[in-house]
């Protein structure tokens, strides 16, 4: 998470469009939920670059022994959570997983996918994904590199476009509306809408 977070990699804020995010925004409505987010770096990125958001509309979600690690940004509201139980947090504009996914085989990231899908309102709530994509033809070594280790420690994977397609086309009510890439990292964000 630190080399995500040092910048090593492209920040999802420099990749989506986050300004239509923000016009799009419904009040009362959370803006960004990150799930699984850690000490908060992607959501502090979402904040710096769009400073006036209420703090309300930011949520960071995560288990509490992690989240106590960390003194979190103010102007971020922190959610102790489980991404297994059901989500809390409704009708978000947008529920975002970094390097999350990534941890779990097919089955489980289905459970953790359908729990958002409940969460989410239809034609408003996006879930982004942002995670490696493996090539089909003539991989990087960095995502071949990570693939082998995610399979090594976690029995996990980095997914290829072809496997995030079928992981999302498995979730009933899910689709992919568009995959998201940098021209030169191994990163993308896949948005899912709830149809």
């Amino acid at each position: 998470m630190d080399c995500h977070s040092a910048g090593n990699f492209t920040s999802w804020v420099d990749l989506f469009d986050t300004d239509q995010v923000v016009k799009t925004a419904r009040p009362g409505h959370a803006l960004v939920v990150d799930i699984g987010g850690s000490k908060g770096h992607d959501i502090e990125k979402f904040l710096q670059k769009h400073p006036t958001v209420p703090k309300e509309s930011l949520i960071l979600q995560d288990l509490p022994e992690v989240l106590e690690k960390f003194t979190i940004n103010p102007g971020i509201t922190v959610y102790p959570y489980d991404f297994f139980t059901p989500q809390p947090v409704k009708g978000a504009a947008v529920y975002y997983f970094h390097i999350v996914l990534h941890d779990w085989p097919d089955n489980k990231a289905t459970e953790i996918l359908e729990v958002v899908r409940d969460a989410m309102e239809p034609g408003y709530s996006k879930v982004l994904i942002h995670e490696a994509l493996v090539a089909a033809k003539e991989p990087s070594l960095t995502a071949t590199t990570l693939d082998m280790t995610m399979m090594t420690l976690f029995s996990a994977l980095e997914r290829s476009e072809d496997q995030w397609y079928k992981l999302i086309g498995s979730v009933e009510g899910l689709q992919v509306t568009k995959i998201w890439k940098a021209r030169h990292s191994v990163e993308s964000i896949i948005e899912i809408e709830r149809v």
